[in-house]
């Protein structure tokens, strides 16, 4: 459930500016990885599965054509959805409320098939909050927006209320801008599909002065019902892991040669897994639970425990998944490592000591001006061998003392998240071999 929000000027292919970003998606616990291409005025997003569901169509936002291709590559089908604005706009400000429609003729009345429907207004506030700052060295600014969608009694596109609030921080890519589309997808069964003979009317009253633009960062609380007890509320987020410039195939926005239009957009659905999707809950389940019985009980007599940090460095890419892989790295014999945020952390969990983890230099083997001043400049997809150097620092925690520093320093291979971790893992033998 996602509210698309770009800003547009005119562009040509030869001065395209060109973006790649790996954002993570959050739901409810679970959380997935998106990849975002933008070149000039066309943007293309490739998200993964989640929970033994199908990932969703590929899509393209050709903003200089005015649509969206959604694509299955797997049935090599694609879907045209055509830029289009069905609300009628009230933009409550100090001056009178204006109604932007457009009239309908007497002649096109006649052509128009009656169809059943009702009425969903919108309410749609931004809020600038004023803060800025610089992320991924573009200028941030901090936005709320607050969402309110009312269903009548006959509506069919929704039956129940709905209010979206929104924390995040948003820029602007030069260049690229698409539409503003305040609707979010209706919420259905997996039975329920929308009538083609029903269509509601739409209509936004929009207030603010503020300003969206590219999402950097988002939370999202979602409240659904009428605020009673069937009232249902969870929350969704957005972390970009990656913002660089890289050059991109322009046939990367392109409909694929040899793929087939469809008219049905459900065709390009997939089945998810249910067994899949149950064994994934388990384990993540699984993986809470052991964490959390070891933050919750005393320490046991004679073991050692270490809080860990995330890594740090220029953009270091999966900070919490590096995170973890050094707490089950270190965990073993008479050490138990959890993940810490804070010293005050450690010292409510009784660590003994603390360890952070720095990043100085990732540089991409056998490739002229290979230099990656931060791991998020390297395609995360590809094989190769890097050079990583990086600094451990183990601290006791009772006196503040420094009680090992290793530095790692070496050529791994594998993708790029791989040599990262086994970096780690020389780092973490030499404090294992310290404290057995």
């Amino acid at each position: 459930m996602a509210i698309i929000i770009c800003v547009l000027t005119n562009s040509n292919d030869a001065g395209a500016q060109q973006y790649k970003l790996r954002q993570t998606n959050g739901m409810m616990g679970m959380k997935s990885e998106t990849t975002i291409y933008v070149k000039g005025m066309r943007k293309r997003t490739e998200a993964a599965g989640m929970m033994g569901m199908a990932a969703p169509p590929v899509t393209i936002e050709q903003c200089d054509l005015q649509r969206t291709i959604k694509i299955n590559d797997k049935k090599k089908l694609y879907f045209i959805e055509p830029f289009t604005k069905e609300t009628e706009e009230i933009i409550d400000e100090d001056v009178k409320p204006a109604v932007k429609t457009k009239p309908v003729t007497t002649e096109s009345k006649e052509k128009i098939t009656p169809q059943k429907g009702g009425i969903i207004t919108m309410w749609y506030r931004i809020t600038d909050t004023g803060e800025r700052k610089k992320i991924y060295g573009f200028n941030a600014r901090h936005v709320w927006t607050y969402q309110k969608m009312k269903p009548s009694p006959d509506a069919c596109y929704m039956k129940d209320s709905m209010i979206i609030k929104t924390d995040g921080w948003y820029i602007d890519l030069p260049q690229f801008n698409c539409p503003v589309r305040y609707r979010p997808a209706p919420r259905m069964t997996p039975n329920e599909r929308p009538k083609p003979d029903c269509k509601d009317r739409f209509i936004t009253r929009r207030s603010g002065k503020g300003k969206l633009g590219f999402p950097l960062t988002e939370t999202t609380t979602i409240i659904m019902g009428n605020q009673s007890s069937q009232t249902s509320e969870f929350e969704t987020s957005i972390e970009t892991l990656e913002l660089s410039t890289v050059k991109l195939d322009s046939m990367l926005f392109e409909i694929p040669i040899g793929y087939t239009e469809t008219m049905n957009e459900e065709d390009l659905q997939e089945k998810f897994d249910m067994g899949d999707m149950m064994n994934q809950a388990k384990k993540m389940y699984a993986e809470n639970e052991n964490q959390s019985s070891i933050l919750s009980e005393q320490k046991k007599s004679g073991m050692i425990r270490i809080g860990v940090y995330e890594p740090t460095g220029d953009g270091v890419q999966q900070a919490s998944e590096l995170q973890q892989h050094e707490v089950r790295t270190l965990s073993g014999g008479k050490i138990e490592a959890v993940s810490i945020t804070s010293e005050a952390d450690a010292r409510k969990y009784n660590c003994d000591y603390t360890l952070a983890t720095d990043f100085i230099k990732i540089k991409q083997g056998g490739k002229v001006g290979g230099l990656l001043k931060a791991i998020k400049n390297a395609d995360p997809n590809a094989a190769s061998s890097f050079n990583i150097d990086a600094n451990m620092t183990l601290v006791k925690l009772s006196d503040g003392t420094i009680r090992l520093q290793p530095k790692v320093s070496g050529k791994y291979d594998g993708k790029i998240d791989e040599a990262a971790k086994k970096s780690l893992d020389d780092g973490c033998r030499q404090i294992m071999s310290e404290l057995h």
